[in-house]
């Protein structure tokens, strides 16, 4: 029988955490979390997305990306402007802060990516995003 340790779930949540709180350490002095910058990161890439496109980007119920936004809005590194399609919904925005942060921050995530490439060589890496791949689409098709 094998250990826990020896098991693909905990691992991968082992190493969820890990690099969580690797990058808590660099969103601390910008005053948001590995969440919040996750989230960031998709409105730095794609502005004006709406809540509704960043919860299945992101895979949270809209009360969770709701509470995000609302605390990246009084935090001052998101604006909410309502869209002139559909004056219901609201597109998000990144502030011209949180775009210099952001400009910052993205070299700095861009390495750790290059520093696993090397560390696991670029056939593992090409292979880990492929079985990492497999995994979620084989949950999100549990959750239909």
């Amino acid at each position: 029988m094998s250990s826990i340790a020896n098991k693909i779930i905990p691992q991968l949540k082992l190493t969820k955490n890990f690099i969580e709180n690797e990058h808590n350490k660099y969103l601390k002095p910008y005053g948001i979390s590995n969440e919040q910058g996750f989230l960031l990161k998709y409105v730095y890439e794609m502005p004006g997305l709406t809540q509704t496109e960043l919860s299945q980007y992101l895979h949270k119920d809209k009360t969770t990306i709701t509470r995000m936004i609302d605390a990246l809005v009084k935090k001052r590194k998101i604006v909410r402007k309502t869209s002139l399609e559909d004056r219901r919904v609201s597109k998000i925005f990144l502030t011209e802060e949180t775009k210099e942060n952001a400009k910052k921050l993205s070299p700095i995530f861009e390495k750790q990516e290059e520093e696993l490439k090397v560390i696991i060589g670029a056939d593992d890496y090409e292979t880990t995003l492929k079985v990492l791949e497999k995994i979620k689409k084989y949950y999100e098709g549990l959750n239909k």
